[in-house]
């Protein structure tokens, strides 16, 4: 077994140490080199060094010390017990005699503290019984006074004085007091305890103190609770007033998440986002409502508590393109100091006569159609700026072995002079004043419509809600992939009947993807024969959606909505459309609460597999949102009856109602008219357009039929007629409702050059 390195060195000094010159050597180095230590400080005597390493020194040497004397104790035993004798039987025998006495004394010990501890406790009993007894036989305010009064009139005037001099000083405080919270203080001391009220002294003391009843109210057995004097200027109508105020689409958005709720006292609500700044609300709601004198602060204080303000996880992901797009060219120019904010409605109202007038705001008014919004400073045309925009963009990828070429939304960054970004801003907002006032007129008229409907009126708002993926209550790892999961399509709306009268929300629930005209009035069919039994009296409809030209905005929902609509006895309708991007509305809270009412019975162990048996289930719920169903080949049917060759109504994406008083006869608008909400149908307002599918059953649709609406269109020549001259030129922006073009005009040589 080889040798560790202990033993190597233990054999090295035996060695070294048998030799007398080598061992002589060896302790004349060690003497030098205590030397050198002590030179160089490395070793120090016990008088140099201080406190702290003094006593770790003299902890060392009384470690060494014990260790040394241990070993010299256990060498001494080893070599006695080798001449020690062993124990005789009477060593043995005294020995166990002295166990036995030792035990005997500890056992007569623990029986005498025993009884020492339990005359303690009986001690301590005693006394304790005596303190409860003391307690109860504490004097009470009431007998010492009584006390007082019989043994001496001295002590008597001493502490009616005190008390006199007590409350004085108690009342100069509450009246000099510098604020409502220290005046709510010193009430809840002086007259809020509970010996005050055992005594029946409230009264009294708030006699003496000089404060009311009323500034506090009792909550069963509870101390007083204090709550802040009430505005006696906000009365209920105010108050109604501002929280239909926020409810407002056009102030608010509804959400249509499942989770998206907002509970307080019991009371749950769908949450709706602000969509603009709390000061830009109060702006406009006193611009609105002039005669209510309403501060920024009670205002505040006022909303609702379900409308709240958007955080990023609630970030808005179905904004405006106009409005943002306009909004990052605004924030460029008041980065260059040249427009004073950033409100594009205050900035509007700057280049316009009157921003509630529809000839202004659509660039017909002679006085302001060609303003150009003033610069508020100098500036240099050639300085080149960057700014981004939302747009379209061309990508490409291989499929098959070929190039497909496709189109993303993207958000650029575009690089410009300052010349051109002013011009262009001032192109954008001519666009953005017809938005702008599409989307006030259309949310106004909604207003003013619902507001006066009257006993044969009925209007209903209906849009398509997010499909509900169906789902088991339990799942294996494969029905995750591939399409295992059903959609159920669900088609939502409200029905209201008259101002007062309770909503009735309805939702058409099916299998079928189709999403055109001919389903969608395959959805409203079980909803007609509804209003048709529970409100007889109903003659005439108005219909209000957004304007998806795949569903709603189209030639073939169009000539069914004036058609169908008389078959089922009705004799007249409106169908009024929101502006583009801005129809968020109550249908998307009745598609959120179906589903999270749905996820709510999978979570419980139902299984929904497909669209049939979600409404089942939610029938069996007893939900309170009227449910219809409807078959997949009913719409496959309706799909296939419809007709194909259709006429185009003129300038439909910029339509925003359509009224039917005839079978196959409409009155197109460019922005619903308030005729409309007064009953007067058949009004002959300007920018009325009468058409007829009638008359014009036989137009065929074109093949080479432009869709203006499409980017591809953007950079190509057209010509435009104004008057009875005609203009040529290309295409430089596109949007629901209009064509940007820059014309040519003939110059003095008779050539055609770009105008200016």
């Amino acid at each position: 077994m080889p040798l560790t390195a202990a033993e190597k060195q233990r054999r090295y000094r035996a060695r070294r140490d048998q030799d007398q010159e080598r061992r002589e050597q060896y302790i004349l180095w060690e003497k030098e080199k205590y030397k050198r230590d002590r030179e160089q400080g490395k070793k120090k005597s016990i008088e140099e060094c201080n406190e702290a390493e003094k006593v770790l020194r003299r902890r060392r040497w009384r470690a060494d010390q014990a260790k040394t004397s241990a070993a010299r104790k256990a060498t001494a035993a080893a070599v006695n017990s080798l001449y020690t004798p062993p124990e005789s039987p009477e060593q043995r025998r005294v020995g166990r005699k002295r166990s036995k006495q030792h035990q005997k004394k500890i056992t007569s010990l623990l029986l005498r503290l025993e009884k020492e501890l339990k005359r303690e406790r009986k001690h301590k009993e005693k006394f304790k019984k005596r303190c409860q007894r003391l307690k109860k036989q504490q004097i009470s305010p009431r007998s010492k006074i009584n006390r007082e009064l019989r043994s001496s009139p001295i002590v008597v005037r001493k502490r009616l004085l005190f008390h006199a001099a007590l409350t004085n000083d108690l009342r100069a405080r509450y009246q000099n007091a510098t604020g409502e919270k220290e005046r709510q203080l010193i009430a809840k001391i002086c007259a809020g305890g509970k010996i005050i009220r055992k005594y029946r002294l409230r009264k009294f003391a708030e006699a003496a103190l000089g404060f009311s009843k009323k500034r506090w109210r009792m909550s069963g057995k509870e101390p007083l609770a204090f709550q802040r004097k009430g505005n006696a200027r906000t009365g209920e109508t105010i108050k109604t007033c501002v929280r239909e105020y926020f409810e407002r689409d056009d102030v608010s958005r509804l959400t249509t998440g499942k989770k998206q709720t907002k509970t307080k006292s019991k009371l749950k609500k769908q949450k709706r986002f602000l969509l603009d700044t709390m000061l830009n609300a109060h702006r406009k709601f006193l611009a609105e409502y002039p005669e209510r004198k309403l501060s920024y602060s009670l205002f505040c204080h006022l909303r609702p508590f379900w409308v709240v303000n958007p955080s990023l996880a609630d970030r808005e992901t179905c904004l405006c393109k106009t409005h943002e797009n306009l909004t990052f060219i605004v924030n460029k120019l008041h980065q260059h100091k040249l427009v004073s904010h950033c409100n594009l409605e205050e900035l509007v109202k700057e280049i316009v006569c009157d921003s509630q007038r529809k000839e202004c705001m659509y660039g017909e008014c002679e006085t302001c159609k060609f303003t150009n919004f003033p610069m508020k400073a100098p500036y240099t045309p050639e300085t080149v700026v960057s700014y981004v925009q939302w747009g379209m963009e061309e990508r490409q990828r291989s499929e098959g072995g070929e190039s497909v070429v496709f189109k993303i939304t993207v958000k650029k960054v575009m690089e410009s002079t300052l010349g051109d970004l002013v011009e262009k801003w001032n192109d954008q907002l001519v666009k953005f004043k017809r938005h702008n006032f599409n989307i006030s007129q259309q949310f106004a008229f909604t207003r003013a419509l619902k507001a006066g409907l009257s006993d044969n009126e009925c209007k209903i708002h209906i849009d398509f809600s997010e499909n509900y993926a169906c789902k088991w209550s339990s799942e294996i790892q494969a029905a995750q992939f591939g399409g295992s999961h059903q959609q159920a399509i669900l088609h939502t709306g409200v029905l209201y009947t008259a101002p007062n009268a309770t909503p009735t929300c309805f939702c058409t629930v099916t299998s079928a993807r189709q999403k055109g005209p001919a389903a969608i009035w395959e959805h409203l069919r079980q909803v007609l024969t509804y209003i048709k039994q529970e409100h007889p009296a109903v003659k005439v409809l108005h219909f209000q959606s957004d304007g998806p030209c795949s569903q709603y905005l189209q030639r073939g929902n169009f000539f069914l909505f004036s058609t169908e609509l008389h078959k089922w006895g009705f004799t007249q309708g409106t169908w009024n459309f929101f502006e583009a991007s801005h129809g968020k509305g109550a249908p998307d809270g009745v598609g959120g609460a179906l589903k999270r009412k749905a996820d709510g019975l999978v979570s419980k162990g139902h299984d929904i597999t497909d669209a049939k048996s979600l409404y089942r289930a939610l029938i069996r719920a007893h939900s309170t949102i009227k449910l219809f169903y409807v078959d997949e080949d009913d719409i496959e049917q309706a799909v296939h009856a419809m007709p194909q060759n259709i006429p185009a109504v003129p300038s439909t994406m910029r339509l925003h109602q359509v009224v039917t008083l005839e079978r196959g006869g409409l009155i197109c608008r460019d922005v619903s008219c308030m005729c409309v909400a007064t009953k007067r149908l058949q009004c002959q307002c300007p920018g009325s357009q009468a058409f007829s599918f009638l008359l014009n059953n036989q137009t065929p649709i074109q093949d080479n039929t432009v869709d203006w609406t499409s980017s591809e269109v953007i950079g190509k020549w057209c010509v435009v007629k104004y008057g009875d001259d005609l203009y040529p030129g290309t295409v430089m922006a596109t949007d629901d409702s209009y064509v940007q073009v820059k014309c040519m005009q003939r110059s003095e040589q008779i050539l055609l050059a770009y105008s200016r």
